[in-house]
């Protein structure tokens, strides 16, 4: 049914349902006629033809790193009871790690129709930030720390220095690291730089240590293990920039035969199911991944509602767990 179909059965004009459905000045008699006619006939209103009246079509977009990580189900979850409760709906694109096709889904999005967008970034590179800034509708970061942006974020940095001092302090001479890509902000160097201090009030430099860079798998974990373990250096604690990287890293030293925690102590972040399922269950950090994707989420909307609003950020706070895999029996 058209707004043309429902002025001749209401006997009034089309500029006036037009008026009636964006709430516009009419008089009470025209608004009962053209309310009776709707509702005689079931009449919803195409999302488009509500687009073109509100300006807004009710649809936010989201990119993720890697939907079967186990921190983007928590973030999304996040996302959609916020959004879920505005009748907004959220159009979902997964980059997998791949930069090239992280920037060509902000291109489509940017000729898309959504009112507004959050990515969950990795590594923010010149050419995300030269695409972000041709975003016609407002863009919130989770999971980085970018200028001119509203972001959701956490303490990589904090976070990782005090589980690296733990692992120091509980008598560790022999530490290791496996990170990730330096050139991820958040998960890479803040990581990095909270390790490298704590080594260092310890008398350690952490190029003089066994690490490896992986990526965010447990395969490419269990091989930053293997190669540690084949150079034959000694190590007696591991601290992993992820939880994922950790699991990698516990199986390798199972299948050496190396026993956690009496002969290596091993510690994660991101307390995700892994780290409770894994034995010995792993001793990780904390983090508030559903509340960053509600917190992305209100910041989206109160952008989308008042696109003046001051852009802002949010820095998450963390907790340890400590678990069996760093605890003597």
């Amino acid at each position: 049914m058209t707004i043309s179909e429902i002025a001749r059965l209401a006997g009034v004009s089309s500029a006036a349902v037009s008026r009636y459905l964006n709430n516009g000045s009419l008089s009470q008699e025209k608004r009962e006629r053209i309310k009776k006619v709707i509702e005689e006939n079931n009449y919803q209103p195409s999302e488009n033809a509500r687009a073109m009246r509100t300006k807004k079509s009710m649809r936010v977009g989201v990119i993720v790193p890697q939907i079967d990580s186990e921190s983007v189900p928590q973030i999304l979850s996040g996302i959609s009871q916020v959004l879920d409760q505005e009748k907004y709906s959220v159009m979902l694109m997964n980059s997998n790690q791949d930069m090239e096709k992280e920037i060509t889904m902000l291109e489509t999005f940017e000729h898309s129709q959504v009112d507004g967008l959050i990515l969950a970034a990795s590594i923010v590179t010149k050419r995300h930030r030269e695409a972000l800034k041709r975003m016609p509708f407002p863009v919130v970061i989770i999971g980085q720390q970018v200028a001119g942006y509203s972001c959701v974020f956490h303490n990589d940095f904090q976070a990782s220095y005090e589980m690296m001092r733990y692992l120091l302090r509980s008598g560790s001479k022999f530490p290791a690291y496996l990170g990730v890509s330096r050139k991820d902000i958040a998960a890479g160097e803040r990581r990095y730089q909270g390790v490298e201090k704590a080594l260092r009030e310890f008398g350690f430099e952490i190029k003089n240590i066994p690490h490896a860079e992986v990526n965010f798998t447990m395969d490419s974990s269990y091989k930053g293990m293997e190669k540690i373990l084949q150079k034959q250096e000694k190590i007696d604690s591991i601290f992993c920039a992820t939880d994922m990287i950790a699991t990698g890293a516990v199986l390798c030293l199972k299948n050496r035969g190396i026993h956690i925690p009496e002969e290596v102590r091993i510690a994660g972040l991101g307390h995700g199911i892994v780290a409770d399922i894994l034995t010995p269950r792993l001793t990780t950090v904390e983090y508030e991944y559903e509340t960053s994707g509600t917190e992305a989420a209100r910041m989206l909307l109160e952008l989308i509602h008042n696109p003046q609003e001051k852009r802002r950020e949010r820095m998450l706070d963390y907790q340890i767990i400590y678990q069996e895999s760093t605890l003597e029996k």
